[in-house]
């Protein structure tokens, strides 16, 4: 777990995986698919398989990121990971709710829709306005693992594709952290809000994909954003970082001018 408590609302994540217990190396013939076990708040069971990594060393130990799936309650969840007949301790995890969630408005809007020339600027923008009473921190978007995520789909002729904005384009950071933590913000380039004010930051859509047919697209931008709500010994700090996802979608009729 990466926090004592979660959010009814945000982005859930855990982390599952696997260690070698005598070497660095797991044998083939373990190297198993395996199964996370959850019982819900309301007592029912759910199983979710557990795919070995397709990437990183042969045979290494891994770890990967892991949520409930969409249907989330809140209350208490009991999680159960097994991988070849071994299985993890029941831990508990606990989905609470708060009207601190609702305080931080984190959204993406297009500033254009509809028809639009094909050499147009396309901007999106990312806007979050801390409603809490507290300082609220968050990463720059482009610091490792912090990404922003860009779809694209044509109609006619079909086509389809996924990929990130260019970290060019962003914050440039030599640091990384798998959960980011106050002690994080002393080295994480980080956007820092305090009681009422207001961020915005612009991406151009053409930086991460130009179209190059005329035709109706469909754009997803998105991207989650892991707040720390107040200070390290405050109210919500057994909640934080509280993971606000923000996404966006548009119509947009590009032509041929």
């Amino acid at each position: 777990m990466e926090k004592k408590q979660y959010l009814l609302g945000e982005n859930i994540r855990f982390w599952v995986g696997v260690q070698s217990k005598n070497s660095t190396e797991i044998p083939a013939n373990l190297r198993n698919d395996g199964a996370l076990f959850i019982t819900k708040p309301d007592g029912t069971h759910e199983v979710q398989p557990v795919g070995w990594p397709r990437d990183g060393i042969v045979g290494g130990e891994w770890l990967g990121g892991w949520d409930l799936g969409k249907k989330v309650q809140p209350g208490r969840y009991i999680l159960v990971f097994e991988c070849d007949g071994l299985k993890t301790p029941p831990t508990e995890l606990m989905v609470v709710q708060s009207d601190v969630l609702r305080q931080i408005k984190a959204e993406f809007r297009f500033e254009r829709e509809g028809s639009v020339s094909k050499n147009t600027p396309v901007y999106m923008v990312l806007t979050v306005q801390n409603g809490t009473g507290m300082t609220i921190r968050f990463p720059q978007r482009g610091v490792t693992g912090e990404d922003v995520g860009i779809s694209i789909a044509r109609k006619e002729p079909a086509f389809n594709d996924a990929t990130f904005y260019p970290a060019e384009k962003l914050c440039q950071s030599k640091y990384s952290v798998d959960t980011y933590t106050w002690d994080a913000v002393s080295y994480i380039p980080s956007v820092v809000l305090r009681p009422g004010e207001h961020f915005e930051q612009r991406f151009l859509l053409q930086d991460a994909y130009s179209p190059d047919l005329p035709g109706e697209y469909e754009i997803n931008i998105e991207t989650v954003l892991p707040i720390l709500v107040g200070e390290k010994d405050g109210e919500f700090a057994a909640m934080c970082p509280i993971r606000v996802p923000v996404t966006a979608t548009a119509k947009l009729v590009f032509n041929s001018k």
